[in-house]
């Protein structure tokens, strides 16, 4: 490893990457060697955006002496063996939400991590989002008194890409796509408090063409009484929210991350990469990378693999939150029944 910078490689050539080079290149220990993907055109195309090397394909990126750790932001049928074959090449892997497909694919995973002494992140960041921060930190520091509920939703129109409506692709819906989000940022905020049951209601409403669901609700019951609610929903027409609530015996926070930075905007056109998404009446983010905490996610990446820092979101991370989605699975199809979460 290089002793002052984190050399990082990339696998997948998507969207998301866009977001993890930029917060990368904020670092000024770590730099960004190249990317791959399933294909050399995707892998090329990339790299001539960001000026980087294109690799032929994920396994020559795993294997380059050059690059220290792996970022692997593929579809999600590809995170368990891409994780475990870059492990087998001595990296260290951070790995987009969620961690897997299943939860067993989750634990082999981690397991593979532990026995080869290299780290395995969980590329998590919207707990890293600095207004969700510092709405924790005002639960943490009693400001709202007993907290009794945090609610998060998470809901969006659906993907862009056809492999998420597929659970041969994904592993599932909104529930695995978006509520492991809002999964993340509700156990941060209550920190160490177990959890005692799960229930959910899955429904597939808008994006029939696919075998998975569309629309989640969710129900954590920890100790003690308190309560976690979590809305996965792809059929919000609109724009996107993103909001996290506090409610507690003297006092309640709220946080919207994708409005109240001062910006509206109105344009019949559309604006930026996706003149879709931003017609109408906008509150368009000022700097996605600070605001959604892919920033702070990076920092802390480096942090923990140059460093030796505590990790802001582990390979247990994201096996809990597989563990949670499991049982509210399990929980839906047995009409919302509540269920224990798998040992």
């Amino acid at each position: 490893m290089s002793e002052t910078k984190l050399r990082v490689g990339i696998c997948g050539a998507g969207s998301i990457i866009d977001n993890h080079i930029e917060a990368l290149r904020r670092q000024r220990e770590a730099e960004v060697v190249g990317v791959s993907s399933r294909t050399l055109k995707s892998a090329k195309r990339a790299a001539r955006r960001y000026g980087v090397k294109a690799f032929a394909d994920h396994q020559t990126l795993l294997n380059a002496p050059d690059i220290d750790a792996v970022i692997v932001a593929t579809p999600n049928y590809q995170h368990c063996e891409l994780t475990l074959a870059a492990i087998a090449a001595g990296k260290h892997v951070m790995v987009e939400k969620p961690l897997a497909m299943t939860l067993a694919e989750g634990r082999r995973m981690n397991a593979a991590a532990r026995q080869a002494g290299v780290h395995l992140l969980y590329a998590e960041q919207l707990p890293l989002a600095p207004k969700f921060v510092h709405l924790r930190d005002l639960a943490r520091a009693g400001a709202f008194g007993e907290i009794y509920m945090v609610r998060q939703i998470e809901r969006h129109a659906g993907p862009h890409s056809p492999w998420f409506f597929g659970k041969k692709e994904a592993g599932g819906g909104a529930l695995i796509d978006l509520g492991c989000h809002s999964l993340s940022v509700v156990l941060d905020i209550m920190g160490d408090r177990p959890i005692r049951r799960v229930a959910a209601v899955a429904r597939t409403f808008a994006h029939t063409h696919g075998d998975v669901d569309d629309f989640v609700l969710l129900r954590l019951e920890f100790a003690g009484g308190a309560v976690g609610v979590v809305e996965a929903n792809w059929c919000h027409r609109g724009g996107m929210d993103s909001i996290t609530e506090v409610f507690g015996s003297t006092g309640n926070g709220y946080a919207d991350l994708m409005k109240g930075s001062g910006l509206t905007t109105y344009s019949e056109r559309g604006f930026g990469d996706d003149p879709a998404d931003t017609r109408g009446w906008r509150q368009p983010r000022y700097d996605t990378c600070y605001e959604c905490g892919y920033q702070e996610q990076a920092r802390a990446m480096v942090a923990t693999i140059l460093h030796g820092a505590p990790p802001a979101q582990a390979g247990d991370d994201g096996v809990e939150i597989l563990r949670i989605i499991a049982a509210a699975y399990r929980s839906a199809q047995q009409g919302g029944r509540p269920q224990p979460l798998p040992r």
